[in-house]
C-alpha cells in the first residue's frame, strides 16, 4: 500500500449557468509569435514580475520558449528561445527566482530516450546554467534514468524539482530534489511515490512552511487512474490517495494553497463523461475521510484541463469544454469552502480550439493563458500545426 492514505468522496453539486453561458467580453491578446505551433503554456508571477513559457515548433523541432510580461500580461520584451538542439523539448514549467527565470522541461531524443532538465536565465534572457535531473553531487552518483514531466518550485534562493522517472525494471516513480540558486544539488534525489505509465503530469506548490506538495494521477494498486498527493516533509514523503478506487479515471489534478487552505481540481469520468471537480477547504478537511468535492461542470461535452489558484479569499478555476463543438475556455470563482461566487463565464468564442489554461493571481483578479489551436492542422507533436499562446486578465 502507498503509506498513509486518505480518500476524498465526491458529491455531485451542479452549478447553475455552467451548461451554456454566453461569452463574457474580455480582452485577449497574443504572447507568442510562433506562426506554427505553440503549446502547453506555463505562467509564473511574483513581486519581480510575470512570465510565460511554452514549447514551440516554429523551427520544425519542438523547442522551449519564454517571454516576460507586463502587469497586464502583455509582452514586456522579446520571446526567448531557451533550447536549441536536436532533442524534442516539451512541457515547460516556469518559475521566478529573484529577477531571473527558472524553467524545467523534458527532452526526447531520436532513440526515444527522455531527459528532464532545468535551467536559469537572467533578466535579459542570458542563460546562466542548465542541469539534467537528477543533479549529481559528490555525495551521490548520477543514475542512468529516463525522466520526464518535471516541475520546479522556488523557495527563496533554492529550488525544488520533481519529475517522473522510469527505472530499469520499467516501473515508474515520482522523484524530488532540492537545488541551490546555481543549480547544484542541495539534497540527493528522493523517491517520493510510485507512479504509472499513464501518469503524464505533475503539479505542485509550496506550503506556508516552504514544504512541497505534489499532485498527480496514477494507476497504482488501483483499478484505474486515481489522484495522489505527496507532502515532502523533512522526515520523508507522506503519500495520500485522494480519490476512491472506483474504476473510473480521475485525471490531471492541480493544487493551490493559501494560508492553511487548499483548492484541488481535476477531471473525472465517474459519470460517463469527463467533468471538472473542485475541492475547497482546510488542509485538515482534505485529510478527513468523507469530505465532499463539488462537480463544477454538467455538459454533454468533455470538460478537461482544469487549473486553479487563490487570490485573497477567492478561488479562481479555469478549464476547457467542447460541448459547443470545440473546446472553449471557461472561468469561475469560488469562496474558500469551494462554494460558487458566480456562474461560470465563457471567455472564448472563436474558430480555434481554446485549450489548457494556466492561471495565476494578478492584482485583484487572475491572469489566464492558453493556446488557440487549429486542431485539424496539428499533425503530431514533432511538427505541430498552427497554434498561438494568448493571455487575458479577469477580475
Amino acid at each position: 500500500m502507498m503509506g498513509s492514505a486518505c480518500r476524498l468522496a465526491c458529491s455531485v453539486v451542479v452549478l447553475s449557468g455552467c451548461s451554456a453561458p454566453a461569452p463574457t467580453p474580455v480582452s485577449i491578446h497574443p504572447i507568442s509569435q510562433s506562426g506554427q505551433g505553440a503549446y502547453e503554456v506555463s505562467l509564473a508571477v511574483s513581486e519581480s514580475g510575470l512570465a510565460a513559457a511554452w514549447y514551440d515548433t516554429r523551427t520544425g523541432n519542438p523547442e522551449i520558449y519564454a517571454r516576460r510580461l507586463d502587469p497586464d500580461g502583455r509582452p514586456a520584451g522579446p520571446e526567448w528561445r531557451l533550447t536549441d538542439d536536436l532533442e524534442l523539448s516539451y512541457e515547460a514549467d516556469v518559475a521566478l527566482l529573484d529577477d531571473s527565470l527558472v524553467v524545467a522541461w523534458y527532452d526526447r531524443s531520436s532513440d526515444g530516450r527522455l531527459e528532464s532538465r532545468v535551467g536559469r536565465w537572467d533578466r535579459d534572457g542570458t542563460q546562466t546554467w542548465v542541469r539534467s535531473l537528477p543533479v549529481s553531487s559528490p555525495e551521490h552518483a548520477t543514475r542512468d534514468t529516463q525522466a520526464r514531466n518535471p516541475l520546479v518550485l522556488v523557495r527563496g534562493t533554492t529550488m525544488f524539482c520533481a519529475w517522473i522517472e522510469r527505472a530499469a525494471d520499467e516501473s515508474s516513480a515520482v522523484y524530488g530534489q532540492w537545488l541551490d540558486e546555481d543549480g547544484q544539488a542541495v539534497t540527493a534525489p528522493e523517491r517520493l511515490a510510485p507512479a504509472g505509465d499513464t501518469t503524464w503530469n505533475l503539479n505542485g506548490v509550496l506550503d506556508d512552511a516552504g514544504l512541497p506538495w505534489v499532485v498527480f494521477d496514477a494507476a497504482v494498486e488501483t483499478e484505474s487512474d486515481e489522484l495522489f498527493l505527496v507532502r515532502v516533509l523533512p522526515s520523508g514523503p507522506l503519500v495520500h490517495q485522494v480519490t476512491d478506487d472506483d474504476g473510473f479515471p480521475s485525471k490531471y489534478p492541480d493544487l493551490a494553497l493559501s494560508r492553511g487552505r487548499v483548492a484541488l481540481t481535476w477531471f473525472d469520468e465517474r459519470d460517463g463523461n469527463r467533468e471538472v471537480y473542485l475541492f475547497g477547504g482546510s488542509l485538515d478537511d482534505l485529510a478527513d475521510l468523507g469530505v465532499g468535492a463539488r462537480r463544477v461542470t454538467q455538459t454533454p461535452g468533455e470538460s478537461i484541463g482544469a487549473y486553479v489558484n487563490w487570490n485573497g479569499e477567492r478561488i479562481g478555476l479555469a478549464w476547457s469544454d467542447d460541448h459547443d463543438g470545440q473546446h472553449e475556455v471557461y472561468f469561475q470563482t469560488f469562496d474558500p469552502s469551494g462554494a460558487p461566487l458566480e456562474p461560470a463565464r465563457r471567455l472564448t468564442d472563436n474558430a480555434t480550439a481554446s485549450l489548457i489554461p494556466a492561471i495565476v493571481p494578478l492584482a485583484d483578479g487572475f491572469g489566464l493563458a492558453w493556446n488557440e489551436d487549429l486542431v485539424a492542422e496539428r499533425g503530431d507533436h514533432e511538427s505541430g500545426g498552427r497554434s498561438e499562446i494568448v493571455f487575458t486578465r479577469v477580475e
